[in-house]
């Protein structure tokens, strides 16, 4: 009679553990589908074969114009690099006039106004995502290695902060109080524009940032002396949403759902072949071309524009889940590919 509760009490204890195991065994399984992402069927896209659909809804800078859903804006300079946009709807823009490099507010279909009026040359300049703040980067070798950045608000030109550290410093995002940049050998840094320190957010080389929807992506070491690909939270880089060791990341979609990717160590004209996946990696669309892709946009959270080369002609092409259309005029090809 003594021992009974303990024997009733421990056959009620088997049956959750049975049940424990069983789902541990099928958790593993799960586990072990989910890391192997879904695979997509490859798409070949060739311009002039596609049906015309409508222009793209995603501002892009072909020559001195922009295209931007069906209007069409001249920029006057030379070498004009499209930031971004601002919250008032004007786009900022990169552009080399009266020999120099400014950082002009250009209004859709009309005039530009200078918000910067000499600031070092191309890749040192970024507009944040939120197109609040335009961050530059001048680095000088001598006396020592060193990049200063400064952080501006886009619309005023007003000074927010400047910040300088030895070696090469790579700007990744902003908005009007955080300043993300990377070192060259890590590590990413947010910058506090308001106190003026810097918070240490990964020790790797970080090369994209996305603020608004906490997005970090690092080469784990050298790409080039078998470095990966990381992509995090930027809040805790940790927590780590997808990786690999063959792509690297070309752009984050604007809700931070999806990306676009290319081989890990494609450079020179542009990949011939890239790949959506979601942030966790599952492909949603793989897409090739008989010569090179020339640019990589999201329209949306998962739809990608894909700038298309081959000998006979190139045009922009809309693209989601293996089904593309054109989303520009055709262009000239290159005949020497």
């Amino acid at each position: 009679g003594m021992n009974t509760p303990s024997r009733t009490s421990s056959r009620l204890a088997r049956t959750p553990l049975a049940l424990l195991a069983a789902l541990a065994t099928a958790l593993a399984t799960l586990v072990a589908v989910a890391a192997v992402p879904a695979e997509a069927d490859s798409t070949t896209i060739d311009p002039q074969r596609l049906e015309r659909g409508p222009d793209a809804t995603a501002a892009y800078v072909d020559g001195r114009t922009i295209h931007d859903g069906g209007t069409t804006t001249r920029v006057r300079g030379g070498s004009v690099q499209l930031l971004g946009t601002r919250p008032d709807g004007r786009y900022v823009v990169l552009v080399h006039r009266d020999d120099r490099w400014q950082v002009r507010a250009q209004k859709p279909e009309g005039s530009s106004r200078k918000i910067l009026g000499d600031v070092p040359g191309s890749f040192d300049v970024v507009l944040g995502g939120d197109g609040t703040t335009v961050v530059t980067g001048r680095f000088r070798s001598r006396p020592r290695r060193h990049t200063l950045l400064r952080a501006y608000d886009s619309t005023s030109g007003v000074l927010l902060g400047t910040r300088q550290r030895q070696g090469y410093l790579n700007p990744l995002d902003a908005d009007s109080s955080t300043v993300v940049y990377a070192a060259e050998n890590g590590p990413v840094v947010a910058w506090d524009l308001a106190s003026g320190t810097g918070e240490r957010v990964s020790r790797r080389y970080g090369y994209r940032a996305d603020l608004e929807d906490d997005r970090l992506v690092v080469f784990t070491k050298d790409p080039y002396e078998g470095g990966c690909t990381r992509v995090s939270l930027l809040s805790d880089a940790s927590q780590v949403l997808w990786r690999s060791c063959e792509e690297a990341v070309r752009a984050i979609s604007p809700d931070g759902s999806h990306l676009l990717t290319v081989f890990l160590l494609s450079d020179g004209l542009g990949p011939s072949e890239v790949h959506v996946r979601t942030v966790e990696g599952a492909e949603t669309g793989r897409y090739e071309v008989d010569g090179f892709f020339e640019r990589f946009l999201f329209e949306d959270g998962d739809t990608v524009l894909l700038g298309a080369v081959t000998r006979e002609a190139r045009g922009l092409a809309r693209c989601d889940a293996g089904d593309c259309e054109l989303a520009s005029d055709l262009g000239r090809g290159e005949p020497w590919l």
